[in-house]
């Protein structure tokens, strides 16, 4: 049985991260995500994969290359415009051959092997479904008892009779792929809702239930999938690692090779951190927190439960927490970032976010002694003068100076 892995979205709702590259190559936990997902169909009786990839598709061809290292044989479809997920689906279906069944992921999910094992017995066709306490930002599943009654994609909240959702994980047979392709013939560019056309029609899905799915579409997604993953990290410090001694060590650790570690350090797991890295003098850091190849962080420096991407640059003596820096983005000294609740309204939609610091693009400038509010957003290439109180968002470019 052959895999198709729909990874082609940008992500415009992750703002300044995914602006040269699309979500599924956001580093969550040292990887990926989409190396995640690969790491989960190794476990199952999946051996050949397709790809499809649209927007920043280099870098996944770049990365992944024949697959060679994930035991996976992996080929890649390049979607030659937005076609919405239909469109992507039809674009890898092309490279299927002789298989009268076909596994259906997004990118930008995590799964579990376990849950994918046990769709991959279902005798039919199949979806993988989660209970999700907001279940109007997905396609919400009604059953019987444990087959598909209906599927209504993100209906208004007045209208919802389940909380149970798609996860977007399918095993469709070669009927349900034709109609789809007849579907996209006459516009229709969603899957569930081609799909949903179908159920109504008679077609029948049989569901499996997890508890182990992950969506990212917000920012702070990337943070509570961060923290999950680095559940999973075993202690690993690399032996071309430099550890100087009265340095504190703890837990489940993963240090990569050619990072430094200074003098009176304390690093407390789960903590990932890269390689190339080099982690100054009595700096602290702990809680989920994952650390990018090729980063510096400076004498002093509190890290807590924040994802930081490669190739940033923190100066001593800041103060992080429960953030996403993104990758290239330099804070001066004395940066603080505050962290608490945090409520933001999206396209309508009210997110409660137990903790959040500070959001940022690629290649933000953070000068000396910013103090950033709890939720402060900013966009790519954001420029901060010295002790500014920031809060609020900013858009890729934008200059503050002298005031917030």
């Amino acid at each position: 049985m052959q895999a198709i892995i729909l990874a082609g979205g940008r992500g415009k709702r992750l703002g300044g991260l995914t602006d040269s590259r699309s979500k599924v190559m956001l580093p969550v936990a040292g990887k990926p995500m989409l190396e995640w997902l690969l790491n989960q169909l190794e476990q199952t009786k999946i051996k050949d994969v397709v790809i499809v990839y649209y927007y920043a598709g280099e870098r996944i061809l770049t990365h992944f290359g024949s697959g060679r290292k994930f035991d996976l044989n992996i080929t890649f479809s390049k979607q030659e415009s937005d076609r919405g997920t239909v469109g992507s689906l039809i674009s890898g279906h092309s490279c299927i051959e002789n298989d009268d069944r076909v596994l259906v992921l997004n990118g930008d999910n995590i799964v579990d092997s376990k849950s994918i094992n046990s769709l991959l017995k279902v005798k039919g066709n199949g979806l993988i479904v989660s209970e999700h306490n907001t279940p109007h930002n997905f396609g919400v599943v009604e059953l019987r008892g444990s087959v598909v009654k209906s599927i209504t994609e993100k209906p208004d909240k007045n209208q919802i009779r389940s909380r149970i959702v798609s996860t977007g994980v399918w095993l469709l047979n070669k009927d349900v792929f034709e109609k789809i392709k007849l579907d996209f013939e006459e516009g229709q560019t969603e899957l569930s809702t081609s799909i949903s056309k179908q159920i109504k029609e008679g077609l029948k899905i049989e569901t499996v239930r997890t508890n182990n799915w992950h969506d990212v579409d917000h920012p702070w997604d990337l943070n509570t999938l961060n923290r999950y993953l680095l559940k999973k990290t075993e202690r690993n410090i690399s032996k071309d690692a430099e550890i100087a001694d009265f340095s504190t060590i703890e837990g489940d650790v993963h240090i990569g090779k050619g990072t430094i570690i200074h003098t009176g350090c304390v690093i407390q797991g789960p903590v990932h951190i890269g390689d190339d890295c080099e982690i100054g003098p009595l700096a602290v850091i702990t809680g989920s927190t994952s650390i990018s190849s090729g980063c510096r962080i400076g004498p002093y420096t509190r890290i807590r439960s924040s994802l930081i991407m490669r190739d940033v640059q923190i100066d001593s003596n800041c103060s992080i927490h429960h953030s996403i820096i993104g990758p290239a983005t330099s804070l001066k000294s004395n940066v603080e970032i505050d962290a608490s609740t945090v409520d933001k309204i999206v396209r309508n939609t009210h997110y409660h976010i137990r903790r959040l610091g500070l959001v940022t693009g690629e290649a933000c400038m953070l000068e000396q002694g910013v103090v950033c509010a709890p939720g402060t957003m900013l966009g790519s290439q954001v420029y901060v003068s010295r002790r500014i109180n920031l809060e609020g968002e900013h858009d890729t470019g934008s200059k503050v100076i002298g005031g917030t």
